[in-house]
């Protein structure tokens, strides 16, 4: 098991106190912070277990249980869960998408209610593609029972609106006349009832804390944006007009409660329906906005052209309340090419310009920019074949040729270290699965795995600790779980 221990072997550490003069009952002076980072990024880091994984989407973790979606041997779904401490299976079961958007990335769900916690996901339900929903003790995989579980899920399950009962809107097999709707059902199990809630219009999709978008599509309708709650429509506005003319839900969206304001920060984009069956085309990169909404009245407070965010991965205790983190777009195209087999496509960006900029969320002003340029972003896929990584403040950024340490929740940057190991994702490759309804196979997004890296971006098979704490998932008690390539990894990384 590793621990973090001086790298000095006791003989250099008594000859170190003879040469700095201290005697037995002086302190040293303490590690600020900063030299703690540095150290660790410095410090090799071991594995307690790896077993053997090919996941899809992000692990989760509990209790001292990880909890992850993987692709069996014969390339279908299961979830499966290990013990944090030694790696060993606890439980696992099949698995199916759902009728979630597939751009959705389906990633493991745990509901924790007290300290008791569960896995919610869908199973596979009949051979009409209908699923059934599942909740199972974390530790055990033993199902709470549910009655008429067999639903048409468009939105995979997870914790309400309100922060109570668990989630999921699509239909219900033994209620089928009722249209899609927003259910709820507890950890006691039980029967699966109408949200009363959270409401949505006839086949609108849920897209964010009580944010909905409809299914409607020009030229023959609007899509609208809403929000409701107990049970009534709070509001709603074209789409267009809150994220500009030629916008969809269709092209991705990000939603967020900001918790200091209560403003709701929301992501969107470009989309055109006439590319769908189209061999190559091209986007401009600007054409994306953030925008602030009053929670109440669906009015914006303020927006911010060309803009992403960009603070998306950082840990919820990382982050500066009233604060976030965007990446402008100031210029960029994005071409994409078919490849000619059909197994996906070519993408190209070219002239990108980017700032990294943090913004005061209740009224939209800059705090402070940094500038990137175009280095992390310009290029093929085949050239990206790994990125710097971090779910912590502090990223590395390639930045005029140099790779640079940048913490994202202040804009501080400084050189990385040439000698310091540091955190890459790969993407993974698709999970091919059957969309409901549909007879055919479709690609789902895999997500991304994760390995050691040097500042120049160049793999290693070596973690350092401070690598671990970049991309690790806590598990509690100092264990972080790693999902790397092809394998999931513990670490025990003490504080």
């Amino acid at each position: 098991m590793f621990r973090a221990t001086s790298t000095l072997p006791i003989a250099a550490l008594v000859l170190l106190v003879a040469l700095t003069g201290c005697t037995p009952g002086t302190s040293l002076i303490p590690e600020s912070a900063a030299d703690i980072a540095a150290r660790e990024l410095d410090e090799v880091a071991t594995p307690d277990w790896s077993v053997d994984a090919s996941l899809v989407g992000d692990p989760a973790a509990a209790d001292g249980v990880v909890l992850a979606y993987a692709k069996a041997s014969s390339g279908s779904l299961q979830v499966v869960a290990w013990d944090a401490t030694t790696g060993e299976q606890l439980w696992a079961d099949s698995a199916v998408t759902g009728a979630a958007t597939v751009g959705v990335q389906a990633s493991a769900t745990i509901i924790s209610d007290g300290d008791q916690h569960y896995a919610a996901y869908l199973r596979p339900g009949d051979d009409k593609d209908w699923q059934d929903l599942v909740l199972a003790d974390l530790g055990t995989g033993t199902p709470v029972p549910l009655t008429d579980n067999r639903v048409w899920a468009t939105s995979r399950p997870s914790s309400c609106a309100d922060g109570t009962d668990i989630c999921f809107t699509g239909w219900k097999q033994t209620d089928y006349d009722a249209g899609s709707l927003s259910y709820r059902f507890t950890t006691a199990g039980g029967e699966i009832t109408p949200d009363t809630d959270v409401v949505l219009p006839d086949s609108a999709r849920l897209i964010g804390n009580r944010v909905y978008s409809t299914n409607s599509r020009p030229p023959e309708g609007t899509e609208m944006l809403g929000s409701s709650a107990d049970g009534e429509f709070l509001w709603e506005r074209p789409y267009q007009e809150v994220f500009g003319e030629g916008t969809s839900s269709d092209g991705g969206w990000f939603w967020t409660k900001e918790k200091t304001t209560g403003l709701l920060i929301g992501a969107g984009g470009l989309f055109d329906a006439s590319r769908a069956d189209a061999t190559e085309y091209t986007d401009d990169a600007t054409q994306q906005r953030v925008v602030a909404l009053d929670p109440e009245s669906g009015e914006s407070v303020w927006s911010l052209d060309g803009a992403e965010f960009c603070d998306y991965y950082v840990r919820e205790e990382a982050r500066a309340d009233g604060k976030r983190t965007f990446c402008v777009i100031n210029s960029g195209t994005t071409s994409v090419v078919k490849k000619a087999d059909g197994s996906g496509f070519d993408v190209t960006r070219t002239d990108f310009d980017v700032d990294l900029v943090g913004v005061d969320v209740a009224t939209g002003e800059i705090d402070w920019t940094l500038p990137l340029g175009g280095d992390d972003y310009n290029g093929t896929g085949d050239e990206k074949e790994s990125t710097f990584a971090s779910f912590s403040a502090d990223s590395v950024r390639l930045i005029d040729g140099k790779s640079t340490i940048v913490n994202l929740i202040t804009g501080e940057h400084s050189d990385a270290s040439e000698e310091a190991v540091y955190a890459c994702s790969i993407q993974r490759e698709p999970l091919i699965a059957m969309y409901p309804g549909t007879g055919e196979s479709t690609s789902f997004g895999g997500g991304d795995d994760h390995q050691a890296c040097e500042a120049t971006g160049e793999l290693s098979d070596t973690f350092s600790i401070g690598s671990v704490r970049m991309v690790g998932v806590d598990a509690g008690a100092g264990r972080l779980i790693v999902a790397s390539p092809g394998a999931l990894l513990g670490f025990t990384v003490e504080d």
